[in-house]
């Protein structure tokens, strides 16, 4: 799958490598922490965001981040999904779950005629910029703590730990 995201990716070389990749490391666990935040303040099911954050992976490549998501609900997620009708809905070989807003579910089948009565219609959603919103944050507290981390990783080189 190709990646969803690099999160860092300026070229680093030099001997100084072993100590970008820790400071990176810890750069991965910012990320994930704030776009689970993330997350977790949209409208998706409980049970959806923990799939959601189940199916994010960042790795950490030579000088970069890279994140990759395994999960059908991420793509309407970030790049928004536009007002359709289910048609697909007719194939369903169960009647189909409803939560109500007072939280009660019901059941409902999609027919032929209610698809032809305009009913069954995704209202849509709008492209969320929570991986932007993630990145400025981890930016932010890299800006602060990076200088301090670098610093500790380059002197505990130069003593041989």
């Amino acid at each position: 799958m190709k990646p969803v995201a690099v999160i860092y990716k300026k070229p680093l070389t030099g001997e100084l490598q072993g100590d970008v990749d820790s400071v990176l490391r810890r750069l991965k666990g910012q990320f994930l922490r704030r776009l689970r935040v993330q997350i977790q303040q949209t409208t998706f099911s409980r049970a959806a965001k923990v799939a959601l954050s189940k199916a994010m992976k960042v790795e950490v490549k030579k000088s970069s981040l890279v994140m990759t998501v395994h999960h059908p609900a991420w793509k309407p997620l970030v790049e928004g999904q536009r007002r359709e009708q289910m048609v697909w809905l007719k194939r369903a070989k169960a009647p189909i779950p409803i939560v109500t807003e007072s939280g009660k579910v019901i059941f409902r089948s999609a027919s032929a005629k209610s698809m032809k009565d305009g009913k069954w219609i995704h209202p849509g959603r709008k492209p969320s910029n929570l991986i932007e919103k993630a990145r400025r944050d981890v930016r932010e507290w890299a800006k602060q703590k990076l200088p301090d981390l670098l610093r500790r990783e380059i002197a505990r080189t130069l003593q041989g730990k």
